[in-house]
């Protein structure tokens, strides 16, 4: 048995009623929307549905907290012993669940590469394939994912945020500015989109201009995600920090950085990227880290993607409590040596590490020596070129100070 989804593919014993269902959690999907685990009784109600089972693992899995990987084990078990009856297309699906559920991200990404060029039509799987590719540094399959949903999805709500976001990564910015901007036009409140001008207008400098487009679009993000509603009130926040309006970026931290969802990993990363640059500026930010601090401890031990764990690691030498940050590096060391995968880890995130505990110490002579030689390849620890541009901040503080020291010894 089998229905037809809303991209017109066959969906294994899935009926009509439970097909409607995960295209409900599609669109919730693809728009950031607030109602993504409704797919969750979806899939409980059909465990013989290998394609619903699967996307409610991924689900669970891109909480990207062991939480995740524990909520998503009963999934993946109906996922299993319902695949042999799966068709094709589900198949590479459930092999790429298969891969995320073991953290072999790049083989996740090879099997969805091959789902969408052959079902170029399945615009969710495009979107995961996307996640993956962000995650792993990888802009050029980021645009490629994108120019391969305006095969099919031109002229479809969603598609030309993802799009747009693929060229702003590659640096082709005017295209990048017409897609998000086209996007918007086609559904008003595709958040993906303001999230991909709001790159264009930061990389370029136009701080006022890109204070006022998140202005004027975060009236829609109220009925969205949180992590699109943070990561997009994070950016707006940013632009303040351009325009040297600290206090309102205090004040859009404190109103919607902090205090939604406090375990999840995303808002954690956020708090710790916002509260890093304020500090950068001289900005004193109160008892802000104590919260913060206390959920990062908890992911100590996770070591899920490289970005995550360098923010991690900053909360935790910041606070300088004796052996913390030190404990978090041998681990970092020991992830190093698991073959391929551990390759960013060693010649990235070791040093990276190194430089923010001696940042943190005050050895800022030696967290530059640290971050200069791996500063052109840290792309592939996986964030934007917004979010990495901290390490840029943080080694220019860094050259800074060993500019004045030197000035103060001649």
């Amino acid at each position: 048995m089998s229905a037809k989804d809303c991209f017109e593919l066959s969906v294994t014993n899935a009926p009509d009623d439970a097909t409607s269902g995960y295209d409900h959690y599609v669109t919730e999907f693809l728009s950031y929307g607030a109602n993504l685990r409704a797919l969750f009784s979806v899939a409980d109600a059909n465990p013989d549905a290998p394609l619903l089972n699967a996307h409610a693992a991924v689900l669970h899995m891109a909480f990207e907290g062991k939480e995740g990987w524990d909520a998503a084990t009963p999934y993946l078990v109906r996922m299993r012993e319902g695949a042999r009856h799966a068709n094709e297309r589900e198949r590479l699906f459930c092999a790429a669940t298969e891969a995320w559920a073991t953290k072999d991200f790049a083989r996740t990404l090879s099997h969805l590469e091959e789902m969408t060029v052959r079902w170029p039509a399945d615009l969710c799987a495009l979107k995961w394939a996307q996640y993956h590719a962000f995650n792993l540094g990888d802009a050029e399959a980021l645009l490629r994912f994108g120019e391969r949903a305006m095969l099919v999805h031109e002229h479809a709500p969603y598609a030309h945020g993802m799009s747009a976001f693929g060229l702003e990564q590659n640096h082709r910015l005017r295209e990048a500015e017409e897609a998000g901007m086209y996007a918007t036009e086609i559904a008003i409140d595709d958040a993906w989109a303001h999230h991909a001008v709001a790159h264009v207008l930061e990389t370029e400098g136009r701080a006022k201009e890109g204070a006022r487009w998140l202005d004027h679009c975060s009236h829609t993000w109220d009925r969205k995600g949180i992590f699109i509603r943070d990561h997009n009130w994070w950016h707006a926040a940013l632009f303040r920090l351009a325009l040297g309006r600290e206090d309102e970026a205090l004040r859009i931290f404190d109103e919607h950085l902090w205090g939604a969802w406090p375990e999840f990993p995303q808002e954690q990363i956020g708090a710790v990227s916002m509260l890093w640059r304020l500090e950068l500026r001289g900005v004193e930010v109160g008892d802000r880290w104590t919260p913060v601090l206390e959920q990062v401890r908890q992911r100590a031990n996770e070591h899920v993607f490289p970005f995550h764990d360098m923010h991690y690691l900053f909360a935790l030498a910041r606070a300088g409590i004796s052996g913390e940050a030190e404990i978090f590096l041998s681990a970092l060391k020991d992830k190093a040596t698991e073959g391929e995968a551990g390759n960013v880890w060693g010649r990235l995130c070791v040093p990276a590490a190194q430089a923010l505990i001696a940042f943190n110490a005050g050895n800022r002579s030696d967290a530059a020596d640290q971050l200069l030689p791996i500063m052109d390849d840290l792309q592939k620890i996986g964030g934007s070129h917004a979010q990495r541009h901290v390490f840029v901040e943080t080694l220019d503080a860094c050259i800074d100070d060993r500019t004045q020291q030197s000035e103060q010894l001649l």
